[in-house]
């Protein structure tokens, strides 16, 4: 009954396993082991795009083979010009200026959980978590080999993935999801060997095809300990260089096939690369994304249509002493435990008074914990909760910061969804009006979706000292918005438009408009505004996507809203355009431009804005990349006078020696003069070489150095000095056992 869970077409689409008795395949890209002369080849790929539904122009072949402790994948990419193949050698992940082979699996077999594993025709690793059907998580990272050869037939694959990584069920034979995907760089055209649905070209876990015969498998080794040493020093202007010897420990357990544990200790993240700097007019801090490996893997269980945990809070005043986590399945429910404690490791050597190796100068003490239950149901479907928590000494009482949600995910036939989310945020002190709750209904085909959502949020939802929420304290807000798009073939050019609206209006309390006025003691509310004022905003946007020519994509946007603020009632507009470059190209470049007003926060009054943003990529070799991104704003008040300048620049240069070994400079700049009046300037400078020696064990050699500008004396003025200045050379070991 597990086979035939999925929709019509699953019989013609279905593979049998070979299992290995003798000599496994050799790994390196020749398919010319015995293996893969006894295991049933598969092909007859059609293509996604550009011509749905037409049988690919170079056809695509592949084999499946096992053991009792590894999974062999093998593909036959047959291409008519190999010499013109697009072969780039990157870092793992980015193989998609290549032409990329990669095959969907969901060993689980519960039709909306899986993998991801790709390579290019260089053997570059690329991998990722799926889950709700059709969501992924790229901070996932397994353990496996692969290896590509080009010949004169195209080019081939091998691939060796351990049963470790995957979450499968105890049954003694297994069924599992899967299907292929390949990318023709060259000829801009994506086939498949089964998925052809109407939800477009993400794919979804439900309308895998299969493998079966698997049987007698185990997931190998179950326990990772993962030591490092480091070594560093540290310095700054004020302060005098210190030396550091650190050791941390990190170790992965996994009870069962479907369960893993984690447990750091002392976690040091140093050869993580520095948030790269964006231009933000607004009044809300920048959401900068997660990059330490400890939180990354397993973040995608905990997440919610509100961010009520975002992990970067963790730590992010301090050092983490240890951390433990369990994330996985249990029958139908999906769970995630997770516990931090953070403050001050007096363990590991010499450290500075107020610095650590990492850059922080605050030791906030902190326990932080987060609780996520989902439960499986109908066939695509599920309902979960979620309960977080913050808990910080400070005098007679721990003070707390918790959240909590009830949340829900309905697919409702193939192209319906509804979603939603109802939570609660609870601090010291009177709770009261601080709940909050969102549902959006929507509809998705390859060409057209449109979505309808209701939203409302209490003044006194709070969730910023363990989520993420761009919201003033003691204002709110309820509003409701609509969003349709059309994306339809137009040769071999694809066509994409959309139209967004949106009605709101903002919820205030009394201690809003008191700290409003303590704030800004010299103004009045404007004659205009009433609490129950409303807002709009209708936008619509155009584009072509030109399938990889020499131009990518082209697209243009206009919106016009009415905004309500406490001094300004004003009708703004807001126009731009965007153009990409095809990014296989040796030399790559994308432009941006926009124009539009907006609330100046720091003036309480309207204005306008215009920013100009460059990115470009150039490759000199294959193993060679330079990325240049540079922004541009400036903020004018109504009369169109300049009042602000901003510029953010970085440069990034990766080499690869091999796969396994780079050579990375990071560098950074940002000038800003807000107001006209002072200008602040940062600048920060990254070396880091890193070599993989053996799979998940690192030697990293870091070198970080920070500048910026602090004031002098009583006016204006203000000198660049040395910030920080770190020097790391950080080894870890992977043990299984």
């Amino acid at each position: 009954m597990f086979l035939f869970a999925h929709p019509e077409g699953t019989g013609e689409h279905v593979v049998e396993a070979y299992r290995i008795e003798g000599e496994p395949p050799q790994i390196d890209g020749v398919l010319d082991d015995a293996v893969w002369q006894q295991a049933a080849p598969r092909s007859d790929f059609i293509q996604l795009e550009p011509a749905r539904g037409v049988p690919a122009t170079d056809d695509t072949e592949f084999r499946i083979a096992y053991d009792a402790y590894n999974l062999y994948v093998a593909f036959r990419c047959y291409d008519a010009e190999p010499d013109k193949i697009v072969n780039r050698m990157t870092r793992r992940g980015d193989v998609y200026a290549s032409d990329v082979i990669s095959f969907f699996i969901d060993p689980h077999h519960d039709h909306r959980t899986g993998y991801k594993f790709a390579t290019n025709p260089a053997g570059v690793q690329s991998d990722n978590y799926r889950y709700e059907d059709t969501q992924r998580d790229s901070n996932w990272k397994g353990i496996w080999w692969v290896e590509s050869n080009i010949d004169g037939s195209g080019w081939s694959a091998e691939f060796k993935i351990p049963f470790s990584n995957f979450r499968f069920t105890d049954r003694p034979t297994q069924i599992w999801g899967f299907d292929v995907e390949r990318v023709n760089r060259r000829k801009s055209e994506v086939t498949v060997w089964k998925q052809l649905t109407q939800a477009g070209v993400v794919t979804r876990m439900s309308d895998l095809g299969h493998i079966v015969g698997i049987q007698g498998i185990e997931t190998g080794k179950n326990f990772e300990i993962t030591p490092y040493a480091l070594g560093g020093a540290a310095g700054a202007a004020d302060a005098d260089i210190t030396r550091q010897l650190g050791t941390g420990l990190d170790v992965q357990y996994s009870p069962t096939s479907a369960l893993k544990a984690n447990v750091t200790v002392n976690p040091d993240f140093a050869q993580v690369e520095a948030d790269q700097l964006e231009i933000n007019l607004t009044r809300f801090p920048t959401r900068f994304p997660e990059k330490r490996p400890f939180f990354v893997e397993g973040n995608s269980f905990f997440e919610t249509p509100y961010d009520l945990m975002f992990s970067r809070r963790i730590g992010s005043r301090g050092n983490i002493l240890w951390g433990g986590k369990v994330t996985g399945k249990v029958g139908d429910y999906s769970i995630g435990v997770l516990g931090n404690q953070t403050g001050e490791f007096r363990l590991s050597g010499d450290a500075s008074e107020g610095h650590n190796l990492t850059g922080y100068a605050t030791k906030e003490k902190a326990w932080f914990s987060a609780i996520r239950i989902k439960r499986d149901i109908l066939k695509r479907s599920n309902v979960g909760i979620l309960f977080v928590n913050k808990e910080q000494p400070g005098g007679d009482h721990w003070a707390h910061s918790r959240v909590g949600g009830i949340d829900m995910n309905l697919a409702l036939g193939k192209t319906y969804h509804l979603t939603g989310q109802y939570a609660g945020s609870f601090h010291r002190g009177a709770d009261q009006d601080n709940f909050a709750y969102t549902v959006d209904f929507a509809q998705r085909n390859y060409l057209w979706s449109s979505n309808i959502g209701f939203e409302r949020v209490a003044p006194h939802f709070e969730i910023n000292q363990t989520g993420f929420l761009r919201k003033e304290r003691n204002r709110g807000w309820q509003r409701v918005h609509t969003r349709v798009s059309y994306s339809p073939q137009w040769g071999s050019r694809q066509f994409f438009s959309g139209i967004t609206t949106r009605l709101s209006q903002s919820l205030y309390t009394p201690e809003y408009f008191n700290g409003w006025k303590e704030r800004n003691p010299d103004l009045s509310p404007s004659s205009e505004f009433e609490e129950d004022l409303f807002r709009w905003n209708v936008s619509a946007n155009v584009g072509m996507d030109f399938r990889e020519t020499f131009l990518d994509d082209i697209t243009a946007y206009y919106y016009r809203s009415r905004e309500v603020e406490l001094t300004e009632i004003f009708i703004a507009d807001g126009y731009g355009f965007s153009i990409d470059t095809n990014s296989t190209n040796p030399i790559a470049i994308g432009i941006e431009m926009d124009f539009s007003d907006y609330f100046n926060f720091g003036r309480q009054q309207a204005g306008k804005q215009r920013s100009l943003t460059l990115e470009s990529t150039l490759r000199p070799q294959s193993n060679f990349s330079i990325e240049l991104d540079s922004s541009y704003a400036q903020s004018l008040d109504l009369a169109g006078a300049i009042d602000g300048r901003f510029f953010v620049s970085s440069l990034r240069a990766t080499y690869l020696f091999t796969r396994e070994s780079f050579l990375r400079m990071f560098a950074q700049a940002s000038r800003e003069r807000p107001l006209s009046a002072e200008i602040h300037e940062n600048y920060l400078l990254s070396l880091l070489f890193g070599w993989e020696y053996s799979p998940k064990s690192h030697l990293f050699v870091a070198y970080n150095e920070t500048w910026a500008d602090v004031p002098i004396g009583t006016g204006l003025n203000r000198e660049l000095v040395l910030e920080n200045r770190v020097v790391v050379v950080k080894v870890t070991y992977l043990y299984n056992l």
